[in-house]
């Protein structure tokens, strides 16, 4: 079904842009979702904190994350690396912060940034993410679970602009309104998503040991199979 959205010239955004995503009637919040609240650019600060390339320190250690690397609520774990690691410009990241792609809303490339992740070095992240840092030093890791709402996520669907690699501008996501309700409930939603990272990432902590003793196993396998081979030469 068409959606249809008329706007007067004066009501267009700043630059008199036509994009007609822009304008699109489903960018907002529907009548499902209180608008008795607040937003979250009351909630939350826009961290542009960035690091270039030439400024990565010699000796330090990075973790440089990707979208990819974030995916419905969780960060996978990355292996620390040198400076030589940062190959472009990254926004810098902290401990408590949620991070959100603003590429292809879709793929719910949303997560928080725990203290697991901050002690394996500098978390780095590609530009594509939006950070989100508290304002008043409260955890904000409830926003990983409204971010990843159903009526987020329509929100967000519809706000992206643009054809080949499709975004949500920033005063969409820092618009949504967190209702008060939700707000009323933010440390025990926070609490749950902060545990459910924790248990996420001695998850895959025991993964990855497992991965390293099978690896163990397999190259002590050849090494017996070399020296019988030798053995028998």
């Amino acid at each position: 079904m068409a959606v249809i959205s008329i706007r007067w010239t004066s009501q267009l955004d700043e630059g008199f842009v036509l994009s007609p995503e822009r304008y699109d009637p489903r960018t907002r919040q529907n009548a499902s979702a209180s608008t008795e609240g607040r937003t979250i650019s009351e909630l939350a600060n826009l961290s542009r904190e960035t690091l270039l390339p030439q400024k990565a320190g010699a000796g330090l250690r990075y973790v440089v994350l990707d979208t990819g690397d974030a995916k419905n609520g969780i960060i996978s774990l990355k292996v620390a690396d040198d400076h030589t690691a940062v190959g472009s410009a990254k926004k810098v990241l902290k401990s408590g912060d949620v991070i959100i792609s603003r590429l292809r809303p879709y793929l719910r490339q949303v997560g928080l940034v725990d203290e697991d992740l901050a002690r394996l070095g500098i978390v780095i992240a590609s530009t594509e993410f939006y950070v989100l840092r508290p304002k008043d030093g409260k955890s904000i890791a409830y926003l990983v679970a409204f971010l990843l709402s159903d009526i987020v996520q329509q929100v967000l669907a519809a706000s992206q602009e643009g054809g080949h690699h499709p975004r949500v501008p920033e005063k969409n996501l820092l618009g949504l309104v967190v209702p008060a309700a939700l707000l009323g409930e933010r440390d025990r939603l926070s609490h749950a998503v902060e545990d459910a990272t924790l248990a996420a990432r001695r998850a895959e902590s025991l993964l990855m040991d497992a991965g390293r003793l099978v690896a163990d196993l397999l190259d002590q396998g050849g090494t017996e199979e070399s020296a019988r081979v030798a053995s028998a030469d």
